[in-house]
């Protein structure tokens, strides 16, 4: 990005307080420690810290200027530029809506509620075979990431993959204004956030508004084997593609043959032309990820052979179901966030493991399931049960649901600690291990302590 401040400003809807408007702005940033210079800092009001606080330091550091969203005075940025705006989210939204205008390259944005980040990387490896592809760096998917992965775009991308996440009603509309997608993908519609949406319904109408800019012969990709996600063909018809293990679905999957480190499958296009795939992650749900790649590949001229070439290159994101050998164990780390229907698509993926040893499930706290919180717990630690795993450790107050939901065989601890201290005493060399738990948990500090050197 190369823009002058002046064209920020303007669409921004802001007002210069001081500085150059000739000043060339290459980023933007919200992290004071973050501050370069070419870069804006943005400095937005959380519930624990004002970004207002830090546009000193920030500019001292070596930003080149700031928005603000009352007035300062012109000694608070030195020889640097301030610009007034009403509210500082929603004028960087503003400005990245503007610079994505400049880009006549096609722009896949994905959502859903869970394996967000999944499909994103798969999707822009499928299209890494003919594009140059910008995406959404780890999970940057939230209404100030977004905009910031926006103004990431070069002159020589030709494509761009963006992850878009919501957690309010309201916020899809906004990113989705600011992305236009060219075609999008909706991976499902989970119980994540229902904290704040209440019900499913209210999370597929809030998720939907990424087709708001679909332009005309844009496609919405959607999981078929989703209960809720097809109902979208009654409202938006042609434009709605599904992808799936169904024979209902557009993109089909069948034949599938697990392999130690993925599943081979045919994959069916509408059209009735097959290709032969291998997605090199275990589980249903990634053989899903692989079909959307491929109709989004498609569709936007790739050779069959080319994108199931660079499908059978992915590696999964880190804490996403990565799967370590360490000490004799089998580590299946997915300790970066979890939901009831994550969660159910990793016990699946630890069941089909063939390992001399146990099967263990280590699961903490799922955060913000609202009324459902109870209920998801009890449900998930008796779906492990079902998948054949011999012993569940729990870990947190809201896991010892997750415990009651096994019966017995079921451990549960109040912290990290208690359970690392367990978990060596009971793990054996051939043993496999799934962690999971939602982010506020920290239980990839558990996949560390188990991958750890044995002294």
């Amino acid at each position: 990005m190369r823009l002058k401040l002046s064209d920020i400003v303007k669409a921004a809807g802001g007002k210069l307080l001081c500085g150059d408007e000739n000043t060339v702005i290459t980023s933007f940033f919200t992290d004071s420690r973050q501050a370069e210079n070419g870069a804006m800092f943005v400095p937005i009001r959380g519930e624990r810290t004002d970004g207002h606080n830090y546009i000193s330091s920030a500019l001292e550091a070596g930003a080149s200027a700031s928005f603000t969203d009352h007035p300062l005075p012109p000694e608070t940025a030195g020889d640097k530029a301030l610009v007034l705006v009403k509210d500082c989210r929603e004028a960087l939204q503003k400005a990245a809506a503007w610079y994505r205008e400049q880009f006549q390259i096609p722009v896949v944005g994905i959502t859903g509620s869970v394996g967000k980040t999944t499909a994103k990387e798969m999707v822009a490896q499928a299209l890494s075979a003919k594009f140059r592809v910008l995406k959404t760096a780890g999970n940057q998917n939230s209404q100030v990431g977004v905009p910031i992965t926006v103004c990431g775009l070069k002159k020589d991308h030709t494509a761009a993959v963006v992850e878009m996440g919501v957690s309010m009603p309201g916020e899809m509309g906004r990113i989705a204004a600011v992305v236009k997608p060219t075609c999008a993908v909706m991976t499902n519609i989970g119980v994540s956030h229902l904290e704040f949406m209440k019900t499913r319904e209210n999370i597929l109408k809030e998720k939907s508004h990424i087709a708001d800019y679909l332009p005309e012969g844009g496609f919405l990709f959607v999981n078929g084997d989703d209960d809720l996600l097809p109902t979208l063909k009654e409202r938006l018809g042609n434009k709605v593609v599904t992808f799936g293990l169904g024979s209902h679905c557009d993109w089909r999957a069948y034949d599938l043959k697990e392999a130690d480190k993925g599943t081979f499958f045919t994959c069916q296009a509408p059209n009735g032309e097959r290709t032969e795939l291998f997605v090199p992650a275990a589980g249903e749900h990634n053989v899903r990820n692989a079909l959307a790649s491929m109709a989004v590949a498609r569709s936007l001229g790739v050779p069959a052979a080319d994108g199931a070439r660079a499908i059978s290159a992915y590696k999964a994101p880190a804490m996403r179901q990565q799967v370590l050998e360490a000490n004799g164990l089998l580590i299946i780390d997915d300790s970066y966030n979890a939901s009831p229907d994550s969660v159910r698509s990793a016990l699946e993926v630890l069941s089909t493991r063939k390992v001399p040893g146990k099967r263990v499930a280590v699961l903490a706290d799922m955060l913000e399931l609202g009324e459902l919180s109870q209920q998801g717990h009890w449900d998930s630690g008796e779906y492990a049960r079902k998948k054949g795993v011999d012993l569940l450790v729990a870990v947190g107050p809201l896991s010892k649901d997750t415990a009651e939901g096994f019966g017995p065989g079921a451990q549960w601890f109040a912290s990290n600690e208690e359970a690392i201290a367990y978990l060596r005493s009971q793990l054996n060399p051939g043993d496999a291990v799934l962690v999971k738990g939602s982010r506020g948990m920290r239980v990839d500090r558990i996949v560390q302590a188990l991958a750890q050197p044995e002294a």
